[in-house]
């Protein structure tokens, strides 16, 4: 299963979206899109966060690209 998720500022294009859903015959339900921030990192934001979510939210202020978790702890893991 996929699930997309879309964001937009317009009801009217949230609504012609969610018609050519239902034309293709697929399941469509719409709600508030909750972005991470601290807040929502803390009290959870009621569903698992998306890869692309973590490392917008984890690049923030950064200014730099995010690095392979396996080259930021290569150092620590050889030889063990």
């Amino acid at each position: 299963m996929t699930t997309l998720i879309i964001k937009s500022n317009s009801s009217k294009k949230t609504n012609l979206i969610m018609e050519l859903a239902k034309e293709l015959g697929l399941s469509v339900s719409a709600g508030e899109f909750e972005e991470l921030n601290t807040n929502a990192m803390i009290t959870g934001i009621g569903r698992k966060a998306t890869d692309e979510e973590l490392i917008d939210y984890l690049s923030q202020g950064n200014g730099g690209e995010p690095i392979d978790i396996e080259v930021a702890f290569s150092k620590y893991s050889n030889g063990k």
